[in-house]
């Protein structure tokens, strides 16, 4: 294995120019009394006080705690996780309006877990339910709505027909409290608190101080409570709606649950601190060496303008699937000149990197980089990590003398290989918890995945809960990360809205808070706009702001390939495929078709026929299994209390998609089904075919990029007389070079030949 050398900086330079001063549009900031009661329901207006999207980092207190990159590692990180005082209304007038006063009594309150969805952690044994009613729709949304042009202005309130379970029901609200303390080394600094996922839209209060609102449940919502803290016990109070204009682009294909349901923690930073950090990764013409590009931005919200600061970087390389690691080496930025208070100033360095080793779902080598901050006097003011991987990803024109087929066209490149990406979509879904799915759950996933020999996931139809993109990076899945807009209820003529400029805002600024949130993460190899929300201007908009900051992905959407860097559809018959992967067919290649085979009741059975096609030619990279996991929940018979894995309708929801939910290769429970067996003999990255079955000759087939057989795989073959084994070998080498293929003969008895099975 090549050892990775620093060889020195390529380029530096620094401004006073950052993201900060071009805030997305529908941000606003300022004090502000008391919310108006509207912000739920007005489409252009996105968040107040909620900070500006960064890149997904946390601050530790020393060098061996920032090499483990995860925030539970850092004393300046606190968990707000756990037991909150909860009350349910089944819509806003119901509910109790100064609940975030301090003096407000909750003791006679419920106790919720945080995170939870509040539909499914309210279901009783006796099948009643507490906390109102899980409803699963596919394409609408669970309020009135028509498809016509300007419908979304009559807003979520309307009335429903009345056995409609929001003609009850009309607008749940969950009102959340607890208390906290901050610890007394956080004193002098800033203190922020983030939500990584609450359904739809909030409010949010500390010590009975109003401090803002969120909308768009995927995407963390950080707010620097630092002005309203106060010594000893603090308070906060979080008012969640199930139903806001946020929702009328949340309109995807899963149970529908209101909640807090992914972390909230507080986290400190000092007075002058890394806003934002963005490294970028590149490979050489022949994909040998690498560089790091690095853009760091240094906020200063002291009082003092500061001046002559830098950053030190240094950076560990990563054992495969390990979290341990050692220093490779450090380097220096140039000296940040002034910053004056209240302002955000930038600095870019530029990294050689020699001979490091690759990212690949194949080979999934990760590298931490560790940034201090560093005054003039050489103190380190503060110290945050992240994981980088070095790989490329390319869409180029490819002559036919280049190609494996003998093809020219236009194809998907991972570090210089036409990579397969055979993938599957995921849902966050467990039917325990609804959404609000565990550490412990996601690796059981991603173990599951890696088994079936699934290397692609599309995250359908938002951005996932951030340890999901660790997980990833780690073991080794190629992430299709997609912006959490859905439109389908509107469809997608002139009632889109991807067309009104009020939706322009929302569009622009959850691809942005995606893009900005996870571009570090090496495992996201292709960015979506959104899925199934029309073909309109705003998505113009989005795809322009994205490049504009991460040219170093392509882009795709499913609705509009015009406008995105690579064609993709919804499934296609066979057939066509069979005459799209020739790459002569009037659609913009590489092609990825971002759901097929729906694994609905006996399905997958066609599998391998869409994968001897794209496996024919390089103008298809891949595609994701519509689905991964069902997205059942569990309810319990009311005559028996024996529990039961329910679909749409189950729990009395009205209207509802019924059993369309059920889409998975495995259950919601995780155990796999036989769908998940055919993908992994389909998806297998080694091919075996009989050439003589008399002679014993075989031709194997290494269909991995990087791999060679012999790193991982040894060969054992087996004769089988009436199902009991006669002859079986020793296990042996096989060397067999990536994409290669290899003959081999094996020595067995042909004439008494009953049954014959070999295995790898």
């Amino acid at each position: 294995m090549n050892k990775t050398l620093l060889t020195g900086l390529l380029c530096c330079s620094l401004s006073i120019q950052s993201f900060a001063d071009q805030p997305l549009e529908g941000f606003a900031y300022g004090s502000v009394n008391a919310p108006t009661g509207k912000e739920w329901e007005s489409p252009e207006n996105l968040a107040l006080n909620k900070e500006q999207p960064h890149a997904y980092f946390f601050p530790f207190q020393h060098l061996d705690n920032a090499r483990k990159v995860l925030p539970e590692n850092s004393q300046f990180w606190q968990s707000l996780n756990g037991d909150w005082k909860f009350h349910w209304a089944p819509d806003p007038d119901s509910r109790p309006k100064d609940f975030y006063e301090t003096n407000y009594d909750v003791t006679s309150w419920d106790v919720i877990p945080v995170p939870s969805s509040w539909n499914i952690y309210g279901i009783q044994k006796d099948g009643s339910r507490k906390y109102g009613t899980p409803i699963y729709v596919n394409q609408p949304v669970i309020f009135q709505h028509s498809v016509k042009v300007d419908d979304w202005r009559g807003g979520v309130m309307r009335t429903p027909p009345a056995n409609w379970t929001t003609y009850k029901d009309r607008n749940e609200v969950g009102s959340f409290r607890r208390d906290f303390e901050i610890p007394q080394d956080w004193d002098g600094r800033e203190t922020f608190i983030s939500f990584d996922g609450v359904d739809s839209f909030f409010y949010l209060w500390i010590n009975g101080q109003y401090v803002g609102f969120s909308k768009n449940s995927r995407n963390t919502a950080d707010f620097n409570i630092t002005p309203y803290l106060q010594k000893g016990k603090n308070t906060v109070a979080a008012e969640v709606y199930r139903s806001s204009d946020g929702s009328f682009l949340e309109a995807q294909d899963m149970f529908r649950l209101p909640g807090i349901f992914r972390t909230v923690a507080l986290y400190s930073v000092p007075k002058v601190h890394f806003r934002d950090l963005v490294a970028t990764p590149d490979l050489d013409a022949t994909y040998t060496d690498g560089s790091l590009t690095v853009n760091a931005e240094i906020r200063n919200l002291g009082k003092k303008a500061i001046k002559d600061y830098k950053v030190y970087y240094s950076l560990y390389a990563n054992k495969l699937y390990s979290d341990e690691n050692t220093l490779v080496d450090g380097f220096l930025s140039p000296v940040i000149d002034k910053i004056a208070p209240n302002e955000t100033g930038s600095v870019q360095t530029v990294l050689k990197v020699k001979a490091p080793n690759k990212w690949s779902a194949e080979f999934p080598y990760r590298y931490t980089l560790v940034a201090e901050l560093k005054d003039k006097k050489n103190k380190t003011i503060e110290m945050v990590s992240t994981i980088v991987g070095f790989r490329k990803v390319e869409i180029k024109d490819t002559p036919a003398s280049e190609d494996e087929f003998g093809l020219a066209g236009r194809y998907y490149y991972v570090n210089g290989k036409t990579v397969k990406l055979k993938g599957v979509n995921r849902h966050e879904s467990n039917p325990g918890v609804g959404h609000a799915i565990t550490r412990e759950m996601m690796e059981k996933e991603i173990m599951l995945m890696k088994r079936a020999n699934i290397n692609h996931v599309r995250n359908s139809h938002y951005p996932d809960d951030p340890y999901w993109y660790f997980l990833c990076n780690k073991y080794g899945i190629y992430l299709e990360d997609e912006a959490n807009i859905e439109s389908h209820e509107y469809y997608y003529g002139a009632a889109s809205l991807s067309h009104p400029v009020e939706w322009k805002n929302a569009h622009v600024a959850r691809v942005m808070e995606m893009v900005r949130a996870n571009v570090n993460n090496p495992s996201i190899v292709i960015w979506s706009l959104g899925n199934e929300a029309g073909p309109g201007k705003n998505f113009v908009a989005a795809y322009d702001a994205l490049k504009k900051f991460d040219a170093s992905r392509p882009v795709q959407y499913e609705r509009n390939n015009d406008i995105v860097d690579m064609g993709s559809n919804q499934y296609p018959s066979i057939g066509w495929v069979r005459g799209a992967v020739q790459g002569k067919y009037d659609i913009k290649y590489p092609f990825h078709i971002s759901e097929y085979a729906h694994s609905m009741g006996n399905a997958c059975g066609n599998l391998i026929d869409y994968w001897e096609a794209m496996e024919s030619t390089n103008f298809f990279c891949g595609g994701a299994i519509w689905d991964w996991v069902d997205q059942s929940m569990y309810n319990y018979d009311p005559k028996t209390g024996v529990r039961y894995l329910a679909y749409g309708g189950d729990f009395g929801d009205t209207p509802n998609d019924g059993q369309f939910v059920m889409n998975g290769i495995v259950f919601g429970d995780l155990e796999p089904k036989p769908q998940y067996y055919e993908v992994k003999k389909v998806y297998q990255h080694i091919g075996v075919k009989a050439l003589d079955i008399e002679k014993g000759a075989f031709e194997i087939f290494n269909k991995y990029y990087f791999k060679n057989l012999a790193e991982d795989y040894l060969l054992v073959w087996s004769l089988y007389e009436d199902g009991k084994a006669i002859q079986t070998s020793q296990p042996m080498d096989i060397n067999v070079a990536p994409r290669q293929r290899m003959q081999i003969t094996l020595p067995y008895n042909y004439a008494s030949l009953k049954k014959m099975q070999s295995t790898l």
